[in-house]
C-alpha cells in the first residue's frame, strides 16, 4: 500500500502524537465528555450568532444560489418520488385510530376561514365575469341552467299529480314547455344551444348573480357553520374507503409532476429569490441569534435537540469507524507538515 502523503510515518514521533491524538479525540467524543463537548459546541455557534449579523454570516446570492439548487434538483428526485409514495400510503391508511372533524379544526377557526373567503366574494365576481367571455364555459353554464330548470319542472309535476285535480291543471300549464323540455330535457337544452353566443352568455351571466347573491346572503354563513355542526362529532370517513392504493400513487405521482414543473419554473425561482431578499430586508443588520429568539427557541431547547441526536450519531460512527477516519483524515495534514518535523527535530 502507497503511504499516505498527508500523513506521517506510522513509527515516527510525528506519526505516534497523531494516533495518541486521534485516540483521544474520539474518545472525548464518546466517552463521559461528550455530553460537554455538544453543549459546548451549541454555546460556541450562538455565541457567533450574537456576535455576528445575518449578513456577515451569509451571502444573499449564496443563499439564492441553494434555492435554485434545491428547487431544481430536488423535486424530480429518486428521494422525492419515494416520499411522495409512502405519504400517499399514509394519507390514504389515515390515523390508526377514528378521528371527527372538530378534532382536526376548531370552529373558531372555520368562522374565520368562512368570513375570509366570503370577503373574497367581489374578487370572484370578477373572475366569473371574465370566464363569461369564454364561449365554452358559457355553453356548459347555459346547459346546466336548462339541465336545472328542466329538473324543477319535473319535480313539481311529479308533486302536482299525486293531488287530485292539480295534475291536470299542472299539465295545462307546462304543455307548452313540454313542448321545448320534453321527458329528458334534451328539447330545452336545445332551446338553449341554438341561440346565438350572447344567449349563452347571458345564461352564465344570470347564473354567475346567482352564485354570489347566494355568497352575500347573511344566511350562507351560518349555513356553512350549521353544516360544520352538523359534521363536527361524527366520525371522519377513512381515505382508504374513497381511493385504492393505485389511485392514490397516481394522484401523488401527478402532484409530484406538478411540482416538479412549477418548482423549476422562472415565476417561482424569482419568487423564492423575492423572498430571500425580504428575509435580508428584514434580519441582514441584525445578530443572527435574534432568528431564534423570533422562532421562539432558546439555547435550552437547542442543547436538548443536540444531546438527543449526537450521542446516537457519534456512536454509530464510532462503531463502523467512520469517526476515527474523520478525525484522523483531518488531523493527519497537520502532523506531517513540515513546521511539526522541524519542531519534533528540535
Amino acid at each position: 500500500m502507497q503511504p499516505d502523503p498527508d500523513s506521517p510515518a506510522p513509527d515516527s514521533a510525528a506519526g505516534r502524537l497523531l494516533d495518541a491524538q486521534v485516540r483521544w479525540t474520539v474518545g472525548r467524543l464518546t466517552g463521559d465528555e461528550q455530553s460537554e463537548l455538544v453543549t459546548a459546541l451549541v454555546d460556541d455557534v450562538l455565541a457567533t450568532g450574537r456576535a455576528c449579523t445575518v449578513a456577515e454570516l451569509i451571502d444573499p446570492e449564496e443563499l439564492k444560489s441553494g434555492a435554485r439548487l434545491l428547487l431544481t434538483r430536488v423535486p424530480p428526485s429518486t428521494a422525492a418520488t419515494t416520499f411522495a409514495e409512502t405519504a400517499a400510503d399514509v394519507l390514504r391508511a389515515g390515523p390508526a385510530d377514528d378521528y371527527t372533524l372538530g378534532e382536526l379544526i376548531d370552529r373558531e377557526h372555520v368562522a374565520r376561514l368562512t368570513d375570509e373567503a366570503l370577503a373574497l366574494t367581489p374578487s370572484l365576481e370578477r373572475i366569473l365575469d371574465d370566464l363569461t367571455r369564454s364561449p365554452l364555459v358559457a355553453s356548459l353554464a347555459s346547459r346546466f341552467v336548462a339541465r336545472l330548470v328542466n329538473d324543477v319542472l319535473a319535480g313539481n309535476r311529479a308533486v302536482a299529480e299525486k293531488i287530485p285535480g292539480v295534475g291536470s291543471l299542472m299539465s295545462i300549464g307546462t304543455s307548452v314547455a313540454g313542448k321545448a323540455i320534453g321527458r329528458t330535457g334534451e328539447q330545452f337544452e336545445q332551446l338553449f344551444g341554438d341561440t346565438a353566443a350572447k344567449g349563452a352568455e347571458f345564461a352564465m351571466t344570470r347564473l354567475n348573480k346567482i352564485i354570489i347573491a347566494t355568497l352575500n346572503d347573511p344566511q350562507t354563513r351560518t349555513a356553512v357553520l350549521e353544516v360544520f355542526d352538523i359534521y363536527a362529532d361524527r366520525p371522519a370517513g377513512r381515505p382508504e374507503t374513497v381511493l385504492s392504493s393505485d389511485d392514490a400513487l397516481r394522484i401523488a405521482g401527478l402532484a409530484q409532476d406538478i411540482g416538479i414543473a412549477a418548482a423549476a419554473s422562472e415565476p417561482v425561482l424569482a419568487l423564492a429569490e423575492a423572498l430571500i431578499d425580504g428575509f435580508f430586508r428584514t434580519y441582514a443588520d441584525h445578530p443572527a441569534a435574534l432568528l431564534l429568539d423570533d422562532l421562539d427557541l432558546g439555547r435550552d431547547d437547542l442543547v436538548d435537540r443536540a444531546l438527543a441526536v449526537a450521542p446516537r450519531v457519534l456512536a454509530a460512527a464510532a462503531a463502523c469507524g467512520e469517526l476515527e477516519r474523520a478525525v484522523r483524515s483531518r488531523l493527519a495534514p497537520f502532523y506531517a507538515s513540515a513546521e511539526v518535523a522541524e519542531i519534533l527535530a528540535d
